[in-house]
């Protein structure tokens, strides 16, 4: 275990301005993706007609965005041609207000911190009915955490090892710290966990890599639904806990007179005992329905995901829990609905996997059937307090963790390298003997993407979509060489109807909330194309890309290139019908332009605290009619030919 360094002025400063320059950065590719400007007064000034003092980057051009144009007032912000979205903000470049007199000429400029651009665009760009929707404070409040949050991850996380030499178990580990410190990628406020103050933080978090021992509470039988693997099976205690430990627990139930036959020991977060259960659930423990327990017992770690649990034993049984804490603008909570819905999606992936050779060798599932869930007499699946207590034991399959071959590499983890730690490319690289260059990053990109695509394009053959963000998608490394994907968290496997019916996968007959809007039946197989062209291109695979270049000085073009050769390949090689073919080229190919999952618009508009992130939709240009793309500006970086699988 790693203890966590105290940071010092100097390291803490320069924290600060990291954080600064990746949430900014984050902020204002936001605001040019979802819109925000495209109304408002904008030119692109010439260079003499900046500041003669700024130092403006190198390659960059100017938006100049007025916000008070009668009085000279704008904002300068530094944008580079891209892909996708096509325009981007310079990196760690900043952002600027200016103020121009009538002859032309600068009489004031200064440096804007993401709060006070914020402020501009609530100003600007909301409406005086929008500026008083309770989502604006919420968005204010979520920067501000998301700021200090973000400061602290940077200043004070546990080093970064390297994983592919580790064993299995602590590389795995490894990458979770790893992936943590982006969290979901390209959302501004996404590592706001609201709730923990910088102890929690620094406690619960899982890039300072401190051990979690969970707490426990005897729950009466009577009050919980249980899923398949959860009935009649054995008790959460009996599968993440050690014989010594386990008698410990069970001594203290049998000296308080709670029977195994009553009462089942749930394992509960030791930060949701403290501030979530007295909240929300504080009239069940008055009613003596769950009755907490002294003894504290079994250590895991927080992963990506704040409440999923790794053991620190290494062993296979993970767990998932709730907690009171807001995150992605939605609260953590684990209602017994996602539970059902996550099982009815692990049967439809696992009889799709049955239809198709190559799934069954290369489509890994964690088992999600065995969860509990507080639901006593009277509630229906959509109350609020009852999803604030429940457990979720996630089983890892058994022949990849014990395979000394296999690493299991989250995509999430691809998204981040640093000076110090590099990018798991490198040991890849070094594995595989390949030679240090741009040609060899471009080759391992081309097998992550041709495993990705492989595998999500024959489940969408069968009428399926997974959820395709880099904490759900878990690349498995065996030797060097990809071999599969292990999908986790099955809750929203998107579906069509028709197309399931064809094969003979069964409607999973989802419960969704009435009066709510419903992604997981999908009306057209476009529709689920959807999830692939933003989860799986515009959040997993760009922020691979967008690491990629940074860290190797690679083109981004040369790296869409690559993503488009493996993307037609394997659509080539696979036995999909006319009517798939010619979707798949009109919807990702030939279409002017692709969808959008917006999420800062909708967090302006939020009105309360719904059960996942608020999103909509817009679009953007199809990034493979980019002019980059087109011109096959490479820069010299050398494409590798797609290799079969």
């Amino acid at each position: 275990m790693n203890a966590t360094p105290s940071p010092s002025p100097t390291t803490a400063d320069q924290a600060g301005r990291l954080a600064e320059a990746r949430v900014l950065g984050d902020l204002v590719d936001t605001l040019l993706a979802e819109g925000f400007l495209d109304d408002q007064p904008h030119d692109r000034p010439a260079p003499d007609n900046l500041p003669a003092d700024l130092a403006w980057p190198p390659g960059a051009e100017c938006l100049r965005w007025w916000t008070v144009h009668e009085a000279g007032q704008a904002v300068l912000i530094p944008v580079r041609a891209a892909v996708l979205p096509p325009r981007r903000h310079v990196a760690a470049a900043g952002v600027f207000t200016a103020r121009w007199r009538a002859d032309g000429s600068i009489a004031e400029w200064c440096r804007l911190t993401p709060g006070e651009l914020l402020e501009r665009v609530v100003a600007h760009c909301l409406g005086a009915q929008q500026r008083r929707q309770p989502g604006v404070a919420n968005v204010r409040r979520l920067l501000a955490t998301t700021l200090w949050q973000t400061r602290q991850s940077i200043a004070e996380s546990a080093s970064l090892e390297a994983p592919l030499a580790m064993p299995m178990a602590a590389g795995f580990q490894a990458l979770e710290r790893r992936a943590a410190l982006r969290d979901r990628p390209f959302h501004p406020l996404a590592k706001a966990k609201e709730g923990l103050d910088e102890a929690g933080h620094r406690r619960y978090a899982a890039e300072f890599d401190r051990p979690i021992r969970l707490r426990w509470l005897a729950m009466r039988r009577d009050c919980l639904a249980c899923g398949s693997g959860g009935a009649g099976a054995p008790a959460p205690l009996t599968l993440v806990l050690g014989e010594a430990e386990r008698g410990e627990l069970e001594a203290e139930m049998a000296w308080r007179g709670l029977s195994s036959a009553d009462y089942l020991a749930l394992p509960v977060h030791p930060w949701q005992l403290e501030h979530g259960l007295p909240r929300h659930l504080a009239g069940m423990l008055e009613a003596g329905e769950g009755v907490v327990l002294e003894v504290a017992a079994g250590d895991f770690q927080a992963t990506s995901s704040l409440r999923s649990l790794a053991p620190l034993d290494g062993g296979r049984y993970y767990l998932k829990l709730p907690m009171a804490v807001f995150s992605l603008g939605a609260a953590r909570y684990l209602p017994a609905v996602k539970l059902i819905n996550g099982e009815q999606g692990q049967t439809m992936l696992e009889q799709a996997r049955r239809l198709d050779p190559v799934l069954q060798g290369r489509l890994h599932l964690c088992d999600e059937r065995r969860w509990w869930s507080y639901l006593p007499e009277g509630s229906g699946l959509f109350d609020d307090p009852p999803r604030h207590l429940g457990a979720l034991v996630r089983e890892y399959p058994a022949a990849l963790l014990e395979d000394p071959a296999v690493r299991l590499i989250p995509m999430a983890a691809l998204g981040v390298a640093n000076t110090e730690a590099g990018h798991p490319f490198d040991e890849w690289r070094r594995h595989r003997g390949l030679a240090e260059g741009q040609a060899a990053v471009v080759t391992l990109f081309g097998e992550v993407c041709t495993t990705f695509f492989d595998i999500v394009l024959r489940l969408y053959r069968l009428g399926l979509m997974p959820e395709l963000h880099g904490q759900n998608a878990v690349l498995v490394w065996r030797d060097g060489h990809l071999e599969g994907l292990l999908l986790r968290d099955h809750d929203s496997v998107r579906l069509h109807r028709p197309w399931l019916d064809r094969h003979g996968i069964d409607d999973p007959q989802y419960r969704i909330r009435p009066g709510y809007s419903n992604s997981l039946y999908n009306e057209a197989p476009s529709d689920l194309l959807f999830y692939l062209q933003t989860l799986g291109i515009q959040v997993n695979l760009l922020a691979i890309i967008e690491t990629l270049t940074e860290h190797y000085a690679l083109t981004e073009a040369a790296l869409w290139h690559e993503l488009r050769t493996r993307l037609e390949a394997r659509i080539a090689a696979l036995p999909f019908d006319g009517e798939q073919r010619r979707t798949l080229q009109r919807v990702l190919f030939d279409a002017p332009r692709w969808p959008l999952k917006c999420v800062l618009g909708p967090l302006f508009e939020q009105q309360g605290v719904p059960g996942s992130m608020p999103s909509g939709k817009s679009s953007l240009p199809n990034p493979f009619h980019s002019q980059a793309l087109a011109a096959r500006e490479w820069n010299g970086a050398c494409v590798a030919p797609a290799e079969p699988v």
